[in-house]
């Protein structure tokens, strides 16, 4: 398998490298294993990206030549810590996530946005596992909440790169255990239960919460009143896909949310 989506591109400068570079270096440079698994995650994204970028639009974009770039992607050896860092600062800065979620979406041809079906290529969870990686570098993060089963996949291989937990948002109780709750009033005749489990946050956790999509704000903004309520500190709020604008009044206000692509709505 390999990922075949046409990605849209930019050539980020050399200041915008040096800036993610830095970010990166303060979180990979200590111990040794932090160093391998920089320079690992490296070669994975050239390999992730080959079959959508020629070998010379990725020495564009990296300043490495290409013959070094195919040994990369081939395995065959693997780049300098510093090497590493360069080829991550860049390829992230490169990659439009919000033409590529916006084009994922489109193929689905469905006014019914369902990002369980969007994200069903692991290669494109992967790569935006790597990506948000990249994102999230500084932040402090013990646990990471998901709001929904369709994010799933991206918050476990983002808790297996950040050696932390996963805190599902269910959508109903099971006896025998204690919970954080909240209803959300979809209409005047229909509302839904949201649970987080209290014996997995605390005060002394620090949360990403990860969404998938954004529409109203409702659902959100209840799963956020649940983990203040629990004492965890809010660290990072990440939104793969928020819908018009009718989100921001509820929730802009209160929260600094992070939202990966945007589309208007309706569609």
């Amino acid at each position: 398998m390999t990922l075949k989506k046409k990605l849209v591109i930019r050539k980020p400068s050399e200041d915008e490298i040096e800036t993610i570079s830095r970010k990166l270096a303060m979180i990979y440079s200590k111990p040794k294993y932090n160093r391998v698994k920089a320079r690992l995650m490296a070669n994975e994204m050239l390999r992730l990206l080959k079959p959508n970028f020629s070998y010379r639009v990725l020495s564009e974009l990296t300043g490495i030549p290409e013959s070094v770039l195919c040994r990369y992607v081939r395995g065959s050896i693997i780049p300098s810590f510093e090497q590493a860092l360069k080829i991550l600062a860049s390829l992230s800065l490169s990659v439009d996530i919000n033409s590529l979620l916006h084009e994922l979406v489109e193929r689905e041809k469905s006014s019914i946005i369902d990002l369980s079906r969007v994200l069903k290529d692991p290669y494109i969870i992967r790569l935006l596992t790597i990506l948000l990686m990249i994102e999230l570098a500084g932040n402090k993060i013990d646990k990471i909440v998901a709001t929904s089963f369709s994010v799933l996949p991206l918050a476990t291989m983002l808790g297996l790169e950040l050696n932390c937990p996963i805190v599902l948002v269910k959508r109903r109780p099971y006896p025998g255990f204690q919970y954080y709750s909240a209803i959300v009033v979809r209409t005047p005749r229909e509302t839904e239960s949201l649970y987080i489990d209290r014996d997995l946050l605390s005060r002394r956790d620090n949360v990403l919460v990860l969404a998938d999509v954004v529409y109203t704000g409702k659902t959100l903004s209840a799963v956020l009143d649940m983990v203040i309520r629990s004492r965890a500190k809010i660290s990072k709020i990440v939104v793969l896909l928020a819908l018009g604008d009718a989100w921001k009044n509820r929730l802009l206000r209160r929260f600094d949310i992070q939202v990966m692509s945007y589309i208007e709505y309706p569609l």
